[in-house]
């Protein structure tokens, strides 16, 4: 009943948004694709899925709504969220509450607040801060410091790249590199992007 039900919420979902004209698909962090129907110029709901390489029923679906605005060069952005495993394992939610200031044109400081709860590792608050600094037209360099976690559980992580941004497509890949003690030392590359329909 609950895959049925998914299913038929990710279905007219689509379609509205498709007949809209207002969704964006795409991948966050190499393991999680999403569609994002925009509402209006303020409100946007969307749904993600993990692309796990694990049994369907371990796989991670989530909701989340968002609001943003802009005033001036700030922006600021609260996205609420609930997810959880077909398996019923674990399920999390929380929010992510995001200003944004640009400055000059071409640096824009970032600052993410997470209150996170996930229900096997208990209540977090992660957060995360960077700058994007736009090289030429497209191009911009990113570099970000996050305890937000990626998969699962919070890291002390810096996260560097680059995004490119198009009309219609961005993607930003990122160098993750964990800078805690205890915690594996392997870096990650982090793949996000985005296409609007």
């Amino acid at each position: 009943m609950k895959r049925l039900l998914i299913a038929v919420l990710t279905a007219f979902i689509s379609c509205a948004a498709v007949a809209a004209g207002r969704v964006e698909l795409g991948l966050r962090d190499t393991r999680f694709i999403y569609a994002t129907w925009n509402i209006n110029h303020h409100f946007n709901i969307g749904l993600e899925h993990s692309v796990y390489s694990e049994k369907f029923k371990l796989q991670h679906i989530r909701i989340a709504a968002a609001y943003h605005t802009s005033i001036k060069d700030l922006s600021i952005e609260c996205k609420p969220y609930f997810g959880t495993v077909y398996n019923g394992d674990y399920y999390d939610l929380g929010a992510q509450i995001t200003a944004g200031y640009r400055i000059a044109g071409r640096l824009t400081l970032e600052a993410t607040v997470n209150p996170h709860y996930d229900s096997g590792y208990e209540y977090k608050t992660c957060w995360r801060a960077g700058a994007t600094c736009r090289i030429w037209r497209e191009l911009s360099a990113v570099a970000q410091y996050s305890t937000i976690p990626e998969y699962r559980q919070s890291e002390k992580r810096v996260r560097v790249g680059l995004r490119f941004d198009t009309e219609r497509l961005w993607i930003m890949p990122l160098l993750s590199i964990s800078v805690a003690s205890g915690q594996s030392k392997s870096p990650r590359v982090a793949v996000s992007m985005g296409w609007r329909i």
